[in-house]
């Protein structure tokens, strides 16, 4: 192959692995992966340890993941360019208020982002469209540098966003999805750890 060719497919995997993701890639349990020739996505390995990280609050306080152990979280990277992040933000709210009181948290990480941009997107939408906890990637410098990193590239093989993972009480990875519309699959991946919602 020529070298032209071997640089514009490279050009053309990193930056399908730096933009938002539509598609709909399941790592769960119960989820078989799908035929055919292309590779599915693989994010952390069911029942291994999430990786803990420090986050902070719009507010600038440090959380911890580990913070939330004794819980199911639901750990949501997203960004505020992300098209289809906007678009799974609604279905993640409603499943939110149905596990609320059961001892489930969502951490809405931001993440491959610029701060201005975090705190603006907060002012419009939390509290008024979105209830779950939003955090930010302390990731900092150039567009590039905040991605290689960023919680998502270092620590949890984040290929493009959105990209949900859930976390047993334990602290252990249940299962996970890449792209917007998994709705029913997050449910689905709840209900292994006993927690019962339903997608509309």
């Amino acid at each position: 192959m020529k070298p032209v060719a071997i640089l514009a497919l490279c050009l053309a995997a990193t930056c399908w692995a730096q933009e938002s993701i539509p598609a709909t890639k399941i790592n769960a349990p119960s989820t078989k992966a799908p035929a055919g020739p292309e590779t599915p996505w693989k994010g952390l390995e069911v029942g291994t340890a999430a990786p803990d990280f420090f986050a902070f609050t719009p507010e600038g306080k440090k959380v911890k993941l580990s913070d939330f152990r004794g819980k199911v979280v639901i750990l949501d990277f997203w960004a505020t360019w992300c098209g289809p992040c906007q678009v799974s933000m609604p279905g993640l709210e409603k499943i939110y208020q149905q596990v609320k009181t059961k001892n489930v948290v969502v951490l809405s990480l931001n993440t491959w982002d610029k701060q201005e941009d975090f705190q603006s997107w907060l002012k419009e939408n939390s509290g008024t469209k979105y209830h779950f906890n939003f955090v930010r990637d302390p990731a900092e410098g150039d567009h590039d540098a905040i991605r290689k990193n960023s919680i998502a590239k270092t620590l949890y093989k984040v290929p493009g966003i959105p990209t949900m993972y859930v976390i047993d009480r334990k602290g252990n990875i249940a299962g996970s999805a890449l792209g917007s519309g998994n709705e029913k699959n997050l449910v689905g991946i709840l209900g292994t750890l006993g927690v019962k919602a339903v997608a509309e």
